[in-house]
């Protein structure tokens, strides 16, 4: 009857239905394999050296980014696609770097791509042999030594310039960190009652340390707990009529006794 035959053509276009969509299934499935499994998910072999943009670097200011690239070679990373491979490792890698304290990876595709982003410690303190001299070492408060190999440091870094030939006991890449910021808060407090900007530390002379401000050089003497009694009347001194009189002859402003400061001049 035209009933029957009805249904059967529904039965029919039905099945016919439910395996097209089957086999629209399987191509996905197939698809999805193959996407998955494609050249753009995976990172080059020569990624390290591939000049179109695999590895952006971000926020290294002290550290180049040729030392960063090297420290990466030294951790393979594994022909796989990106969103398989764990980065860490050559995160790791990277915060061996003494100026490094934390490094971050990302992953990217469409290609894969990798972005480093580096969090630096903060430099505080520099050391040098003489005023005129380039940096031999820098410090931050928490005491983190920075090599010769990481400078110059770059201008942004308002550093306290020390002077010392790491010497005589002083050896400046075993100071610690209870070193570092007495150092600093030294720095600080001399800048705090004289008013002034403070160009550089002298310790290269055991017991006989000197300041030099911007206006004019203030000896310390020896740094004890005293120190800081003898630095509070600095001010005072500086803004005196005499000493602002003769400050062109001044050779040194003489703070290493308790009592007693007086002005040094020139021969001249």
């Amino acid at each position: 009857t035209p009933t029957l035959k009805a249904r059967r053509g529904e039965i029919r276009l039905r099945r016919i239905y439910k395996f097209c969509r089957f086999l629209f299934l399987l191509f996905v499935i197939y698809m999805l394999y193959r996407l998955s499994g494609a050249h753009y998910w995976c990172f080059p072999s020569n990624i390290y050296s591939s000049k179109d943009n695999r590895i952006e670097i971000l926020g290294n200011t002290i550290v180049s980014n040729d030392k960063i690239i090297n420290e990466m070679k030294k951790v393979q990373i594994p022909n796989v696609p990106l969103y398989k491979y764990n980065p860490a490792a050559i995160a790791r890698k990277i915060e061996t770097l003494s100026p490094v304290k934390r490094a971050y990876i990302r992953r990217y595709w469409l290609p894969a791509r990798l972005i480093v982003m580096v969090e630096e410690i903060t430099p505080v303190i520099t050391v040098s042999p003489s005023e005129d001299a380039p940096d031999v070492a820098a410090f931050a408060l928490t005491g983190e030594y920075i090599g010769r190999d990481y400078l110059p440091l770059n201008d942004k870094f308002k550093t306290i310039k020390v002077l010392t030939y790491g010497t005589n006991g002083d050896d400046y890449e075993k100071w610690d960190t209870e070193k570092i910021n007495d150092i600093y808060r030294l720095a600080k407090t001399i800048e705090e009652y004289s008013g002034e900007k403070l160009e550089y530390l002298d310790l290269r002379t055991k017991n006989d340390a000197y300041a030099k401000l911007d206006s004019v050089k203030l000896r310390l003497g020896k740094i004890d707990v005293s120190l800081f009694d003898r630095i509070k009347g600095i001010k005072g001194i500086l803004s005196s009529p005499d000493v602002i009189r003769l400050k062109k002859h001044t050779k040194y402003i003489d703070l290493s006794w308790q009592k007693v400061k007086y002005v040094n001049l020139d021969d001249n």
